[in-house]
Order: structure tokens, then C-alpha cells, then sequence
């Protein structure tokens, strides 16, 4: 009686000390699987239309997109640390992480309906809207960056001319920015559409940022 007491008893023991490595490792190990950072979610923060004027830009008067877009760029930085942080977005055993990505986009305002390379550029938005053109780098500041995409959005630059290039004839690019605190410096990764023609008439841009806040494993 005794020996089958002290049996089942070991039994149990094992079983309680296994569940509870197991649950241990599943927390510890969280995010193996994803299960942390498949957790985001994108916190809207500001956007403003800007204007593609080439003698505004070139003079980066406030209302261009040389000026907005930095002015943008620089209050995403500086209020990073701040801005809504979202609730119950992490799954057990996850974390929110310290900061956001600030999410950059740049899109045309308004597209024209009716111009001759509406065929092209309607078959390079389908296969750009599944595989976007993408540019990796590495900044130091994000001064760098706004300087970047200066260059990069008139077709200037390596990064320009190659992206123009590829969004060629009457295409317009519209562009997404994931910029993320990498030491002390910025990583961006840099994905672009490449749709219809922009309407020339409006020559307007829809500038907009967001915070993208995602889990880590605790």
C-alpha cells in the first residue's frame, strides 16, 4: 500500500514539474513562434497635404513636400517616446515594446483616369501592390533621412534614379517608410508602389505618419 502511495505520489510530481517547465518555456520562448511580434497595431498621428510644386520645393517654402515632410519626420522623433501607447495588444508572455516604428507615407493626392500609359501603369500597380520595390538603409539622424528623400523622390540619388527607372513613363510612386531606433542610428525600410498617374492639376501629396507599436517576449 505504502509502494503504491509513493508511486502515484512520484507520479504526480512528474507530472506537475513537467507542466511547469513546459509553461516556463512556452513564456520564456514566446516569441519563437511570433507570438509576440505578430502583435501590432498602427496609432494615427498627423497628415497634411503638401504640394509637389517644383519652385516651392526647390525653395522648401512651408506647404511643399520638402518642408512638410521634414517638419513631419522630425515631430515623429521627437515625441516618440510619447502619443497613445495601446491597451491589451500584448498576448501572455509578451510586452510592449519601449518605442513605436514611426510609419512615414507619401501618397499623390489625386489620379487621372484617362491617359495613355493607363494600361502600364495599371499593371505595374497590380504587382507593386503585391510586391512592392523596396530599398533598405541605414541613417545616422533623421536630418539624413529627410535629405534622403528628397533626393529619392525627385528621381535623384542611386536609390532615385533607380526607382524612377522602374516606375517609368506617366507612373507615380506612392511611398511607405518604416523607421526604426537601431543604436544610434535609424534604420528605414522604404517600400514603394508604383500606380497611376498623379493628377498634375491638383499637384498635391498626402503626407502622413503613425506610431507601429508591436510586442516583445518579456
Amino acid at each position: 500500500m505504502k509502494k503504491a502511495f509513493k508511486a502515484g505520489l512520484s507520479i504526480i510530481l512528474v507530472i506537475v514539474t513537467v507542466a511547469f517547465l513546459f509553461r516556463a518555456n512556452s513564456t520564456g520562448a514566446a516569441d519563437e513562434t511570433g507570438q509576440c511580434s505578430s502583435a501590432t497595431k498602427d496609432v494615427s498621428e498627423d497628415s497634411t497635404l503638401a504640394t509637389a510644386s517644383f519652385f516651392a520645393n526647390e525653395r522648401n517654402k512651408p506647404g511643399s513636400i520638402k518642408y512638410e515632410s521634414s517638419s513631419m519626420l522630425e515631430k515623429a522623433e521627437k515625441n516618440l517616446s510619447g502619443g497613445d501607447k495601446p491597451e491589451d495588444l500584448c498576448p501572455s508572455g509578451c510586452r510592449l515594446a519601449e518605442k513605436p516604428d514611426i510609419v512615414f507615407k507619401s501618397i499623390p493626392n489625386k489620379f487621372v483616369t484617362d491617359y495613355p500609359d493607363y494600361d502600364k501603369c495599371q499593371e505595374l500597380l497590380n504587382k507593386t501592390e503585391k510586391n512592392p520595390f523596396s530599398y533598405n538603409k541605414q541613417f545616422s539622424s533623421m536630418g539624413e533621412v529627410e535629405d534622403w528623400f528628397a533626393d529619392f523622390s525627385r528621381g535623384k540619388g542611386t536609390d532615385g534614379e533607380d526607382l524612377y527607372k522602374r516606375c517609368d513613363g506617366s507612373c507615380s510612386p506612392q511611398y511607405t517608410f518604416i523607421i526604426t531606433e537601431e543604436g544610434n542610428g535609424l534604420k528605414l525600410d522604404a517600400s514603394v508602389v508604383c500606380g497611376h498617374e498623379r493628377d498634375k492639376d491638383d499637384n498635391r501629396y498626402r503626407l502622413s505618419y503613425s506610431y507601429r507599436w508591436t510586442c516583445e517576449s518579456k
